[in-house]
């Protein structure tokens, strides 16, 4: 009886776990969340993003501002067997986005090589459109619109699409390359 009580306080407690964490998409097991970083710059920025996987756009505005808005995945494999490590990522990766400023650049980096392999971020980032913007991803589209200065977007394995931008030559031929 004993056994039989405990059995089912650990299955409840499982399942309370699983749906208690709102990161955790019960239809198609896969952890996600949100983070939202807004920076202020005084004229263009800066902007330098390294993704491992996931879409990248950039956009250039009339703003005074550079607004990060991201997703993060996390993979079904992982999100269907250990529905807590996968919550546990996204909370990690949400407490400490990727996002550092340094000496005016803005800097989106790959996100910790412990969760890489688990996590696929996707990124909307709006910026002044005189900005730099320097894009490298490893699997994902990258489309960058909108941006009047210097363009350097590359993706090993995904589209590089360059639009309503007056971009410099060079630019539209590192995007051409892939």
């Amino acid at each position: 009886m004993k056994e039989e009580v405990c059995k089912k306080f650990v299955s409840t407690l499982a399942v309370v776990a699983l749906f208690a964490s709102p990161a955790v998409v019960a239809g198609d097991y896969v952890a996600t969340g949100k983070f939202k970083q807004t920076i202020d710059v005084d004229g263009a920025a800066v902007i330098d993003v390294a993704n491992e996987s996931g879409a990248i756009e950039v956009i250039g505005d009339d703003v005074d501002q550079v607004t990060i808005k991201a997703k993060v995945q996390i993979s079904k494999r992982l999100s269907k067997s250990n529905p807590m490590k996968a919550g546990q990522i996204v909370k990690a990766v949400k407490r400490s986005p990727p996002v550092t400023v340094e000496d005016g650049r803005i800097q989106i980096s790959k996100i910790n090589s412990r969760h890489q392999r688990h996590a696929s971020i996707s990124y909307r980032i709006v910026v002044p459109r005189d900005s730099e913007v320097n894009v490298q991803s490893v699997s994902g589209d990258v489309t960058v619109s909108g941006v009047k200065g210097s363009v350097n977007a590359t993706s090993e394995k995904g589209e590089v699409t360059l639009a309503e931008s007056s971009v410099p030559d060079d630019a539209e031929l590192a995007a051409a390359a892939n």
